[in-house]
């Protein structure tokens, strides 16, 4: 087999750049009396010398480990001298991981504005969309309503508004003159002050010349209304989203310079006299009459509903930022979310909670902040007949479990990717549990270490007296063909954006088995 080499030196730090899962084969000349060691990553490699020639050499291989590690060369002499040299390995991502890295994180942000339409945020079902209606993937289609037409028609419209402002009233209490007071109403409730040539004796009445203002109940014009609040909501939020944008990697020069224009326009509209002295509406209660039937209020209330059909979703960790090296991590989170969807798509299932998605306050980054609980489960339905789904991410199941309470049956603590609750009227639950393993082996299938966990989490969780309580276990992993079920109950299942079908089928029969079981 032909190695990628590279010769190391003491003299000389070297980079080798290499492709992931590449084997490299590392030389270093020897030096006199000394024994030479290579350590990449924490780990000793383990060196071997070929017949005839003097060099020592060591293999590695990037297994599944994109990103730069540390080489370090060391001599040791008998004497305890020692000599350190480091050196990096740049270990590159293959294509086919590049390729399915940016097609995961595209996914994974339309997999969460799924979830927010399913959820609402709330335990309130709704109607997902249909595959044929265009979802915002890209910054192309972000610009389309940051910087096009309706953006225009936006600017306009908010002018006009800002020409012509509703006028109210707001009642203040103001210190006047006394010479000038018409209403002396607020004598007795308010304290007053006092001029300094007060009256010697404390029980002498006070009259209007000792006092130096008055409080009287005046009627304030202001501008400040929850219209214009709203219409600084919708300018904030677009100042937000350009700010978003702007960020985007790669983005081409000729957006960037549309993108800046925008943000120009926005900032002069949100500085206009009417508006400059309003606050963002912090919670929206729906249209009034006025954002309903005024021509340029409708187009603000249009451009604040095209916003919120295209939230704008925050992990709670840095998911949309991991790194390829992070691939098996990123395609965990994404079949979590791949897995949620699945189930909100299940006909008759209603939802009872969530811990998925929270909104979020005007002033935050985003609409929407998304988490991964693990101590409560992301999302928990319910059928006709009384079962209930509760999903959970990473859930621990400790050995000796406690009365009705599911654990490890031996004594080490097991914990699946996710684990499927399923909890039936009078009988006992069941478990399904998923585990993703971004591996592959040689035929493109699961490989059999993977499987190895499958039967490990299908016979070692259940009940205090010992009864199992997994009913299926499914490997999920990044590959092309066929689903394969096995009789033991386990399965291994391919997923990949645009390929979930498998999932779905899997999913509805351990609802079905669990159905019948119960029935």
């Amino acid at each position: 087999m032909n190695f990628p080499n590279a010769t190391l030196s003491f003299d000389e730090a070297l980079t080798v750049v290499l492709e992931e899962y590449a084997p490299v084969e590392l030389a270093c000349a020897p030096l006199a009396g000394a024994t030479l060691e290579v350590c990449i990553g924490g780990e000793l490699l383990e060196p071997f010398l070929r017949p005839g020639d003097s060099m020592w050499r060591w293999r590695w291989s990037a297994s599944g480990a994109a990103g730069v590690f540390l080489v370090e060369l060391r001599a040791q002499w008998p004497d305890g001298g020692t000599r350190l040299q480091t050196h990096t390995l740049d270990v590159r991502p293959r294509k086919l991981d590049t390729e399915r890295y940016a097609a995961l994180l595209a996914d994974l942000q339309a997999l969460s504005r799924h979830l927010v339409l399913a959820l609402g945020g709330g335990a309130t079902p709704a109607t997902l969309p249909r595959p044929s209606e265009p979802t915002p993937q890209t910054p192309a289609e972000a610009l389309a309503v940051l910087t096009g037409p309706e953006l225009e028609r936006f600017a306009v419209a908010v002018q006009r508004i800002a020409r012509r402002p509703p006028e109210r009233t707001r009642p203040t209490i103001a210190p006047v003159d006394p010479g000038q007071a018409r209403d002396l109403s607020r004598l007795g409730a308010t304290r007053l002050e006092l001029a300094d040539e007060v009256p010697p004796d404390p029980d002498a009445p006070i009259s209007a010349a000792h006092l130096r203002t008055i409080p009287e109940q005046q009627s304030t014009p202001t501008h400040d209304s929850y219209e214009l609040r709203f219409v600084q909501r919708t300018l904030a939020v677009l100042t937000r989203r350009m700010d978003q944008l702007l960020g985007t990697p790669h983005l081409p020069p000729s957006a960037a310079t549309a993108l800046a224009e925008a943000q120009a326009q926005v900032r002069s509209l949100r500085a206009l006299p009417a508006l400059a002295g309003i606050a963002p509406l912090e919670q929206y209660r729906g249209p009034t009459p006025r954002l309903q039937r005024d021509a340029d209020y409708r187009v603000v209330f249009r451009m604040w509903q095209n916003l919120r059909r295209r939230p704008e979703l925050a992990w709670t960790d840095t998911t949309l930022e991991l790194p390829v090296a992070e691939l098996p991590l990123l395609y965990e989170r994404w079949c979590v979310l791949a897995v949620a969807t699945a189930l909100l798509r299940m006909p008759d299932w209603r939802v009872v909670s969530q811990h998925l998605l929270a909104p979020q306050p005007a002033d935050a980054p985003a609409d929407w902040l998304l988490s991964l609980p693990t101590d409560k489960p992301l999302v928990t339905l319910e059928l006709p007949n009384g079962a209930q789904a509760a999903l959970w991410y990473q859930p621990r199941y400790r050995p000796k479990p406690q009365r009705d309470r599911l654990g490890s049956l031996d004594r080490h603590t097991r914990i699946p990717d996710l684990a499927l609750s399923i909890t039936r009227p009078a009988a006992a639950p069941l478990l399904a549990i998923l585990d993703a393993k971004y591996r592959l082996d040689a035929t493109g299938g699961v490989p059999e270490a993977a499987l190895a966990d499958a039967y490990s989490y299908l016979g070692s969780i259940g009940l205090a007296n010992g009864q199992r309580s997994v009913c299926g276990t499914a490997i999920l992993f990044p590959g092309s063909g066929p689903a394969e079920s096995y009789l033991s109950g386990v399965a291994a299942l391919p997923l990949i954006p645009g390929s979930t079908g498998s999932l779905r089928a899997w999913l509805e029969a351990q609802i079905e088995n669990a159905r019948l079981e119960s029935g």
